[in-house]
């Protein structure tokens, strides 16, 4: 098993990090000869999922007797930590070798001193490599062919103030948008009763998705209050489009569309295409985050 690349995008994957370090405290980092996933994912029913695409890496060697594919779980912090100092750095190796017969991913960097001279840094990352049958059980939710509404949100950072004070009032927060441009937040309590609108939002165009006949007609989902807000600390990958898709009563998903190449010089390699399109440029780098929907 033998895994060696270049990071030719630390910011990026530092703000990817940074993001999923407010969805819970590990990661699993899976490397095949045509994808880089990061994924956040839990065996809790209760627990928010986010899948995300990415060219991060190149000149990158990947080997294993599962067709080629690595799958390794590592700590968020550990992996946010080692993206601080690489950011400081150049010429970024990264190699999966053992320390003591345990997994680690070694991190070596150049840095330059003070006076301009260089030396070599190193980071350590401790990784769990997860055997193939367990990765096979670890599948991206499936999404809706036909969602009832999908709408661009808001900033994000205007939502997560918003919802912030709505966590304040209530666990449980519902989420409503139609295909007239309208999205809603609501919490109802036998407390307390209150809902903040946004209008005139884009429902951006999907391929081979007609309108529906009512189209102030409204989906609704029901979902933890804690969820939402920890979703919305998504706003660190400066998203240039956020897309809420909503079957209503049953399932909710957003897609983040992240220009990540921002960060870095470009090359030619490609990520594999979104699921969602948008009007705008695709960009390189695309998360999605499934929320778990509560039944009345």
């Amino acid at each position: 098993m033998r895994f060696r690349a270049n990071l030719i995008n630390p910011v990026g994957l530092g703000k990817i990090a940074l993001t999923l370090e407010k969805f819970g405290s590990t990661c699993i980092l899976s490397v095949g000869m045509d994808s880089v996933r990061i994924i956040k994912y839990s065996d809790n029913d209760g627990s928010m999922q986010a899948w995300t695409y990415s060219s991060l890496f190149s000149n990158y060697r990947v080997e294993s007797t599962n067709n080629n594919e690595i799958n390794m779980t590592v700590v968020t912090d550990d992996l946010l930590r080692a993206t601080r100092a690489a950011q400081q750095s150049t010429d970024i190796r990264i190699q999966l070798r053992k320390k003591r017969d345990q997994p680690i991913l070694d991190w070596s960097m150049v840095s330059e001193n003070r006076v301009g001279s260089t030396c070599i840094i190193g980071q350590e990352i401790s990784v769990t490599i997860i055997p193939p049958e367990r990765m096979r059980h670890i599948k991206e939710p499936a999404i809706a062919a036909t969602p009832d509404a999908y709408i661009l949100l808001p900033s994000l950072h205007n939502l997560k103030n918003v919802a912030g004070r709505l966590k304040s009032m209530g666990k449980y927060l519902t989420l409503s948008a139609n295909m007239a441009g309208v999205f809603k937040l609501s919490v109802e309590t036998e407390l307390v009763q209150c809902e903040t609108i946004y209008r005139h939002l884009e429902n951006p165009q999907l391929a081979g998705h007609e309108l529906p006949e009512d189209i102030e007609s409204f989906a609704s989902v029901k979902i933890s209050t804690d969820n939402f807000v920890n979703f919305l600390n998504s706003y660190h990958l400066e998203p240039q489009n956020v897309i809420c898709s909503l079957t209503d009563e049953l399932q909710v998903a957003f897609y983040l569309y992240v220009n990540i190449d921002a960060y870095r010089s470009r090359t030619g390699d490609e990520p594999p295409p979104p699921r969602v399109t948008t009007h705008s440029n695709q960009p390189r780098t695309i998360m999605t985050c499934h929320i778990p929907v509560y039944y009345d």
